[in-house]
């Protein structure tokens, strides 16, 4: 009995172990998936070739995602995490670039994209050497646009602009001009000669000419920009005449001088205008300057001259021939408000007058320049440095070290930015 129950027990078991490792249970087996090739990756264009540290930098193109491989990018060698990324498009969200030349590459698995460089700069004071040593005279620029327009001491304007290289200048073919230059945007500006003058409003692809009778009348004495804005400028000269626009040297007004100023039988009185300007006070246009009137005053001939009109170029009313000027001070005064007036003496002393020329209040010592931004901010050159006063004068901050011997000729503003002009290729930029 028990070698039968032990034949039926190893049956039992054999079969059972034949079940088990047999194919034929229906089931199938697990395959490996195929993974997908990358293709090419290819870069088509950018949001910017010219990047400022803290800007977005989207990427276009093909083949930015493969289903099975991660997507990497590397900035500078560096591997970075993008914001957002898409088949044809990498958004970056503020990438740490390099002051220079930045070199990027998109790679998936072993396909690489061909190396794509742009230009960066940093927030904050950046050198600019485009224009090499030459003397800078003015320079423009803008929030909306990245390019600057420079005029140098050779009376040559130019266009710098913004390129995967960095800043690239170009000629404006318009001749040379030793006058003055402003652009208001990127399109929009006025050159001056000593009797002619360009507006445009493309760039100087076309222009606006307007000529004086002769450069060597009392109607003209060399072109400076007075006042601009998109269509409108006013053109002042030394003598107190003015040249008018509203669209952009399209149509002119010819002012000529005061007529006070020619005296009897057309002689004239000596008149400089040192500055023209718009205060902020009452929205009227104000000449500054001095008068030579020695019939009137005899041997005290100088005096100091203050003008207004409501237009900037018509109906000018005298407000003050009387206060004596001050021997050992510049009349080219600077001011936003008429009711404080800069001006530095040939001691390098800053002074300002708040009763329109009469007296004047030392307000820092060791000052060879000063530029204004806002009635209460403004921009000094002492020795070699810049410094700024948010509080008009009452606090002195270190703005930029200067290199030794410089010489500022310029200080611009918009919004955003400020740009320094000066001797030697001295050429600075702020991004704030």
């Amino acid at each position: 009995m028990k070698r039968k129950l032990l034949l039926i027990t190893i049956l039992l078991v054999g079969g059972l172990f034949v079940s088990c490792s047999s194919d034929e249970s229906g089931e199938k087996k697990t395959e490996t998936p195929v993974k997908a090739a990358p293709l090419p990756i290819t870069i088509t264009s950018t949001s910017s070739e010219f990047l400022i540290n803290g800007e977005n930098l989207e990427i276009n193109g093909s083949n930015f995602v493969n289903k099975d491989y991660p997507t990497k990018i590397f900035l500078n060698g560096i591997e970075i995490t993008a914001k957002e990324i898409t088949t044809n498009k990498i958004t970056l969200s503020s990438p740490n670039v390099a002051y220079g030349v930045n070199t990027l590459r998109i790679q998936i698995q072993n396909v690489e994209s061909t190396p794509l460089s742009f230009f960066a700069i940093a927030k904050g004071w950046n050198t600019l050497n485009v224009l090499g040593t030459a003397e800078i005279t003015s320079s423009s620029v803008f929030d909306d646009s990245k390019t600057i327009f420079s005029l140098i001491d050779s009376g040559s304007p130019k266009k710098l602009e913004a390129k995967a290289t960095g800043y690239t200048q170009t000629s404006l073919n318009i001749g040379n001009f030793f006058g003055d230059f402003k652009m208001f945007d990127e399109k929009t500006g006025v050159i001056t000669a000593t009797y002619r003058v360009l507006h445009t409003d493309n760039a100087f692809e076309t222009i606006n000419e307007t000529v004086a009778d002769n450069a060597f009348t009392k109607e003209i004495n060399g072109l400076n920009i007075g006042y601009q804005n998109g269509k409108s400028s006013i053109l002042y000269t030394i003598v107190g005449s003015q040249i008018y626009t509203g669209d952009n040297g399209k149509t002119v007004i010819k002012n000529p001088p005061p007529v006070w100023c020619t005296g009897v039988n057309g002689k004239q009185i000596r008149l400089n205008v040192g500055a023209f300007g718009k205060s902020t006070s009452d929205d009227k246009f104000y000449q500054l300057g001095i008068i030579n009137d020695s019939k009137k005053y005899g041997n005290n001939k100088y005096k100091n001259v203050v003008m207004q009109s409501a237009t900037g170029y018509s109906d000018w009313i005298v407000k003050d021939t009387i206060s004596d000027i001050v021997l050992n001070q510049s009349f080219y005064y600077k001011f936003q408000n008429i009711n404080r007036i800069l001006s530095i003496g040939t001691n390098k002393t800053l002074v300002e007058s708040t009763d329109m020329l009469k007296t004047w209040n030392v307000i820092k010592t060791d000052v060879s320049a000063v530029f204004l931004r806002t009635e209460t901010q403004w921009y000094i050159q002492s020795g070699d440095k810049l410094f700024v006063t948010k509080d008009s004068g009452k606090n002195w901050e270190f703005e930029l070290e200067l290199p030794t011997g410089s010489k500022v000729n310029d200080i611009s503003f918009s919004k955003n930015k400020i740009i320094v002009s000066g001797s030697k290729g001295l050429h600075y930029l702020k991004i704030e």
